[in-house]
């Protein structure tokens, strides 16, 4: 997947050769199907061997392109364009690592980082789900996936606060818009060392906090 998306392909899509994003997504969703179905409830131990930080990244930079491809309203949008399977296989791997995903830290303590990144992963993921052309194995992936994630918001989750800062980083260097997927339910305190860095407070003694 790394490859094919950093070769950018013709025209604005993900694709290098005869070799399509679709076809590493899907196979990336059953490598994590049959892991996970390995793992049975409650377990994680072989869907932590594909969820690392890099690989959860990539799938939410795939689901979350598409959604603000879709959004002719986002200035600074972005520039390319995954078709729709690879997105409906991305958000599916992500609900099958989930195990792996929201693994808690130990020892288990609270965590801000893991609190913002539960609040706009969750947001991306339920804004892709109510897009119209969005499958309905895609949404209901994309809604599990949302619901689990907001629910862990309560304490640190090391491979999500990873992943997220990742994804973050991408959309960065894109010059994508980072309050895009914002959760508006509360207001979030930030710094400059979380994702609102592009607020006139940075460097400032005081801090924000998004109503």
């Amino acid at each position: 997947m790394t490859n094919i998306i950093e070769k950018k392909g013709k025209d604005g899509q993900y694709a290098y050769g005869v070799f399509k994003l679709y076809t590493a997504t899907k196979a990336y969703r059953d490598l994590c199907y049959a892991a996970n179905s390995s793992d049975g409830d409650g377990g994680e131990s072989k869907t932590k061997v594909l969820a690392v930080p890099s690989a959860v990244a990539l799938c939410l930079q795939v689901v979350s392109d598409l959604v603000l491809a879709a959004d002719d309203e986002v200035n600074g949008g972005s520039k390319y364009v995954p078709d729709v399977k690879s997105a409906e296989y991305s958000a599916a791997a992500v609900t099958y690592m989930l195990p792996a995903i929201l693994q808690e830290g130990d020892p288990a303590r609270k965590s801000i980082q893991t609190e913002k990144a539960c609040g706009e992963i969750a947001t991306m993921l339920n804004q892709y789900a109510n897009l119209p052309g969005t499958s309905a194995q895609g949404k209901e992936a994309a809604l599990k996936a949302s619901e689990k994630i907001k629910e862990s918001s309560g304490s640190a989750r090391p491979i999500l606060e990873i992943s997220h800062e990742q994804w973050t980083q991408y959309r960065k260097r894109e010059g994508q818009p980072l309050d895009q997927f914002l959760s508006q339910e509360k207001g979030i305190e930030v710094d400059e060392s979380g994702p609102l860095d592009f607020l006139p407070c940075v460097n400032s003694e005081s801090q924000c906090s998004i109503l």
